[in-house]
C-alpha cells in the first residue's frame, strides 16, 4: 500500500498557513468532494472515509476487514537503496526516447 503524509519543515516561514492547508486537505467535507468529483487516494482519516457515500470505492476498500488485513506496506529503505533507485530512475529517464 502507498502511504503519503504531510509535514511542515523546521524553519518554515508560514507554519499557520501550512497547518491550515493540511487541515483543509484532511477535512472529511473536502475529501468527499475530492473523491466524488475527481477521484482521490484512500484516506487514513477514518472520519473522512466514513463520510463517503456507501457505494464509494474508497469506503468499500477501507471498510472491508479482509482488504485491510491484506494491505502490505513497504519497509523503509536505506540511504544507499534510495541512491540506487534514484540512479536507476535517472538512467531510465535519459534513455527514454
Amino acid at each position: 500500500a502507498w502511504l503519503d503524509a504531510f509535514s511542515i519543515p523546521v524553519g518554515a516561514k508560514n507554519v499557520t498557513g501550512a497547518e491550515a492547508f493540511i487541515n483543509y486537505m484532511i477535512d472529511p467535507k473536502f475529501y468527499v468532494e475530492w473523491v466524488t468529483k475527481v477521484g482521490a487516494p484512500v484516506s487514513a482519516n477514518a472520519k473522512a472515509v466514513a463520510a463517503l457515500p456507501e457505494d464509494a470505492f474508497n469506503r468499500k476498500v477501507m471498510g472491508d476487514p479482509d482488504v485491510a488485513r491484506r494491505i502490505q506496506f513497504q519497509a523503509p529503505i536505506s540511504d544507499a537503496q534510495r541512491e540506487a533507485y534514484l540512479a536507476l530512475w535517472q538512467e531510465l529517464k535519459v534513455n527514454v526516447k
